[in-house]
Formats: structure tokens, sequence, C-alpha cells
């Protein structure tokens, strides 16, 4: 099978990198990351424009219906580019769970939002509900300062709850990247029936829980490439005792090495959008496994070609940070390699 990029998917991508480079460039990714409220009110807006927004939201309510391999596509390029964006949570995950519940006065309506770029919709899984109340503490939820509303899942149930209720506290977090912020949301006591009930199963969570790994591995596989990039470049004009540092062999070994390591990421990437895209059983062991490979070998990569600039790579002023910042994240946000590892060999060998 051939799992190479198609002539429209190869458009697709190189219309999202040149969006990208031409208006979320570097500088504009370090006002965000500098900024104390860390939120870029435009650039939601602009994927929507792209049509980024909508990507896998059906065509009858303002999306483009495409599949995860072009979710994919769109994230590795947004992780390339480092935007400011939680494109795992806000349009793969978020949308996914919405399209897949039962009912919903404002399902369609939502959707449309989404797509559009005006609604922003934080999902919260495993959701603190009990006794017909939303009570207690979430950590680390992505835009949750900002939010529209948050979609609560709980045992595969959604409910759909306004940002603006009372009895919500948004508390800011510190997190390794500034790009992507999250905070902890309090819920106190919150009579659940003030959130709309959306139906749901637990087969469609899990679907949509696994769309979100991979779009988390495509954007760190994005990350480690566009860091091994960076590197050679600045191998390439870097002189130490009047020669290219790219001509010592240490400096080769390392470049030649990340490489080796990342660039199969690339298959084993279309190989399971391919089996999500499909409805293929593999993807509920291959998603984790993705991930767990994916944001490890990233890891790795960014933290090898940082070593090309010397201490100056760990300072503020080299762009090397922020994607070594960038693949940390990525490889805590639902679940890290180890627990990913762990739930792929319980579903492989019960």
């Amino acid at each position: 099978m051939d799992f190479g990029l198609t002539q429209p998917q190869e458009l697709l991508r190189d219309s999202i990198a040149r969006f990208l480079a031409q208006d979320v460039g570097i500088e504009r990714v370090r006002r965000v990351m500098e900024s104390e409220s860390g939120r870029d009110e435009e650039i939601h807006g602009q994927l929507a424009d792209q049509g980024i927004t909508g990507l896998l939201i059906h065509e009858g309510l303002g999306g483009i219906g495409l599949g995860m391999q072009e979710a994919g596509i769109a994230a590795q390029e947004i992780g390339r580019a480092a935007a400011p964006v939680n494109f795992h949570s806000s349009y793969v995950l978020a949308p996914l769970l919405i399209a897949g519940a039962d009912s919903g006065e404002r399902r369609s309506d939502l959707l449309e939002g989404i797509a559009e770029g005006r609604a922003l919709v934080t999902p919260i899984l495993d959701a603190p509900i009990g006794n017909s109340r939303i009570d207690g503490s979430v950590l680390y939820v992505p835009d949750a300062a900002w939010a529209d509303a948050f979609l609560l899942e709980d045992g595969g149930s959604l409910h759909l709850l306004d940002a603006t209720t009372a009895g919500i506290e948004v508390e800011p977090l510190q997190t390794v990247d500034d790009t992507r912020r999250v905070a902890e949301v309090t819920f106190s006591g919150i009579d659940l029936g003030l959130a709309e009930s959306l139906g749901g199963n637990v087969e469609n969570t899990g679907r949509a829980v696994h769309a979100a790994q991979i779009a988390l591995a495509a954007d760190a596989l994005g990350a480690a490439q566009k860091g091994l990039h960076i590197a050679v470049e600045y191998a390439r004009e870097r002189k130490q005792f009047d020669r290219i540092i790219g001509s010592f062999q240490a400096v080769k070994h390392i470049c030649a090495e990340v490489l080796a390591e990342v660039d199969p990421v690339q298959s084993l990437l279309w190989h399971a959008a391919d089996a999500w895209d499909g409805g293929s059983d593999e993807i509920d062991h291959l998603a984790p496994l993705l991930k767990a490979h994916a944001t490890e070998v990233a890891s790795n990569a960014v933290t090898m070609t940082t070593q090309v600039f010397g201490g100056m790579g760990f300072t503020h002023e080299c762009d090397m940070h922020i994607f070594y910042k960038r693949a940390g994240y990525d490889r805590q946000m639902l679940g890290n390699p180890t627990a990913l590892r762990e739930e792929a060999a319980a579903v492989m060998y019960g």
C-alpha cells in the first residue's frame, strides 16, 4: 500500500504551510508567548478562512468533511510553525465528540461555529460528574480561560456547559509551553441540569480521543522536523576556528542520527491516520503507540538538535527552545508514553 500523499493532499499541505509561514511567523508566536494572556484573538478566524478549523466537520455544517489524514497534515504543519493553537482539542477532539453525539439542540450550531472559527469549545474528559452534580477540579484544560463552552465527557455521555455558568473558576497554570495555555478548572457543585445533554457513547469517545492522539503525534513530528531544519541551517552558517561547524564530525552525527530517528515516524503517522479513516479496530492500539513513539522521538530530536547551537540553544533568544517546549507539551497531553504503551498492551494482549 502506498502511504504517500495524493496530489490534493500535497496541495493542502503546501497551502497550509504557505499560510502559516506568511501570517503566523515566529515573531507572532513569540508575542503570544510573552503576553500575559497567551491568547491570539485573530488566529481562529484566520484558520477558519483557510478551512483548517472545519477539516473534520461535515460539509453541510460549514466544514470540509475530510479525514484524519488531512487533519494530520494540518497538525504537522501547525507543529512545524509552533502556531499558538490547541488544534488537537479545539478542532479534532471537540468536533468529533459533538458530531458523534445522539442529540442536543445546539449540536449543528456548535459545529458550524467551530468550522467558522466563531465558537471555541473545550472538551474535558472524565469530568467530575456525580449525583447529578458537577463538582471537582480538572487540571491542564486547554484554552479554558477563553472557551465559550466546556464539553464534559463522563463514561461516554456528553454535556455542554456554558463557560459563563456560575460556579466555574478558571485558574491559569504554568507549563513548559507558553504557546498553548492551560488552566485548572474548578466546578463548585453545579447542577447537571444547567448543562445541555448531548447523549454520546463510549465507542465514539474512544475514536475521538484516538484522533486527538494522532493530531498530537503529528504536531510533535512537525516540531521535530522544524528543529532539525533550523539546526542544519545554523550548522551551515556558523563558523568556529575558521570552519563551518557543519563540517565537524560530531555535528554531522547529531543531525544524521536525528534524521534517521524522525523520518520513519512519518510513515507510522500516515498508517495510523489511514487506519482511523478506514474504521479499523487496529486504531485502538495503533493511536496510543503512535503518540508514545512520535512524542518520545520528537523530544529526543529537539534535545539533540539544540546541542548544535551550543549553550545558546537553551536561551530565550534562540528559536530552538520553542520547539523543544512544544514537543514536551505534546508528550504529556492525553497520556505520556509509558501510560500509552500500557494502554496499547492491554488492548493487544488483554
